[in-house]
């Protein structure tokens, strides 16, 4: 039977056969949304204790063969169903897959915010249909942050209380692992990582430059990436070595670290610390961060706003409390990155301050990968494009107008008449040239401040 299966999958042409596969996983969402659903109604019933079971758990590993995992997973995903409004239906809609529906899950299993889930519930489910999903874990990951603070303090301090590595030797392999500690610590290392393997590429690319000349991008490379990884490694140990025979102390490049935080929690932050004012001299409500008038304090120092406009976070993504990010502005090690409500960057720290300009680094700050659909090539190896064309479409060269595409789309935009177009909710999508946003299957189409946009030819 399933030979007769592939033998129609394979006589499908291209578009037939994205559509049989488009058509599967809304399917297999709508099932899976049903099954949350029977399982609740299951629970409610005690259907496992009139099955002979002692709980819903065995009740599961009994009737559907399932892992205890898969079970708890499962569970929770009915638990979840059951008490977060709209999760129901726009699961069972198809508007996104089982991923989102888990991290869903497992925040509303989370007692310290889960009170405060359904106030967000509608915000937070349109980010999951409209969002990329690593962008989408990171804004539940910013609103468990904002609705249980001193919870997320005493993760840190336990972690940073946990931190542990150890670097062993297992016959011939170095197995080296740590854990615990800060973001910024996490983040640093990282990025000096990165910094040596940037080393090593380049001795391999002069090194194919010096023994086939001209000819040499036909040719590959000495290492391959993860040899070069290896050897980075090695080099920091080596390096570390040298200097502390020396006697040196090493020191860390300025800036070797940049932290992207909202201008709201930033401002929230000062004041808190007592660097800033949240009043004038009049006592007038003032923005601590750009000291301009507001008409609501409370509302601009809440930590309970749209998940989706805070950040907190290095710009590769690794997550920062917010009193490491004060600490490290203290001490100079880092560079700040405060941006607006628009996820703009409005202030780097000891460099001038941002509001328009052709700030090819500040463009790229905030985009960890290339802004098309489905692609996950990091933004320190994509281009920065206009999203408004700036020969046919008059747009302007800045921050508000930048996108990061790889090069491969960047060329793709241009061949087939693709444009880039930022939507209300802060995030780029690919338009095709007949005016249809490139969305994943089941996602309706997110809101434009000029949506008639869309049909013009790019």
């Amino acid at each position: 039977m399933f030979s007769a299966v592939v033998d129609e999958l394979v006589g499908l042409t291209d578009d037939e056969l994205t559509a049989r596969i488009e058509a599967n996983e809304l399917e297999r969402r709508r099932l899976d949304a049903e099954m949350s659903a029977a399982l609740a109604v299951a629970k409610g019933r005690s259907l496992h204790g009139v099955s002979g079971h002692r709980s819903m758990a065995a009740f599961c590993r009994a009737k559907l063969n399932w892992s205890t995992s898969e079970a708890s997973r499962r569970l929770g995903l009915a638990k979840a169903v059951n008490e977060v409004p709209g999760l129901g239906d726009a699961w069972v809609d198809g508007r996104f897959g089982l991923p989102q529906a888990v991290k869903m899950s497992m925040t509303n299993a989370n007692s310290r915010v889960s009170e405060h889930l359904p106030t967000f519930a509608p915000q937070l489910l349109a980010h999951a249909e409209q969002m990329p999903y690593t962008d989408f874990a990171t804004v539940v990951d910013h609103f468990v942050a904002g609705a249980d603070p001193d919870g997320t303090h005493d993760d840190r301090d336990a972690a940073i209380e946990g931190r542990k590595a150890r670097v062993v030797g297992v016959g011939d392999t170095l197995d080296i692992r740590a854990s615990g500690g800060d973001g910024l610590t996490t983040a640093e290392m990282i990025e000096i990582h990165k910094r040596f393997a940037d080393i090593e590429y380049r001795k391999d690319v002069e090194e194919r430059r010096l023994e086939h000349g001209d000819l040499a991008d036909g040719f590959a490379l000495p290492r391959t990436d993860a040899q070069r990884r290896f050897d980075a490694l090695v080099a920091i140990f080596r390096q570390a070595a040298s200097a502390a025979d020396a006697g040196l102390v090493a020191t860390a490049a300025v800036p070797l670290v940049n932290i992207a935080i909202d201008a709201a929690t930033w401002g929230r932050l000062l004041a808190a610390a007592g660097l800033a004012t949240a009043t004038d001299l009049d006592d007038n409500a003032i923005d601590p961060f750009t000291g301009l008038p507001v008409t609501d304090l409370d509302d601009l120092l809440s930590d309970l706003v749209d998940p989706a406009t805070r950040m907190c976070e290095t710009t590769n993504g690794v997550a920062v409390h917010p009193h490491d990010v004060l600490r490290a502005a203290l001490s100079g090690h880092v560079r700040r990155v405060v941006v607006d409500s628009d996820r703009v960057v409005i202030d780097m720290g000891r460099r001038q301050r941002l509001f328009t300009g052709s700030a090819r680094s500040a463009a790229k700050l905030l985009i960890k990968r290339c802004e098309h659909i489905g692609c996950e090539l990091p933004a320190d190896f994509c281009d920065v494009d206009h999203v408004d064309e700036w020969d046919r479409n008059g747009g302007t060269t800045d921050q508000r107008n930048a996108a990061i595409l790889c090069r491969f789309h960047n060329n793709d935009k241009h061949r087939s008449r693709w444009r880039t177009k930022r939507a209300r909710n802060g995030c780029s999508y690919t338009v095709s040239s007949d005016g249809t946003v490139l969305m994943p299957v089941g996602a309706r189409s997110p809101e434009f401040d000029h949506p008639d946009d869309l049909l013009q030819a790019g």
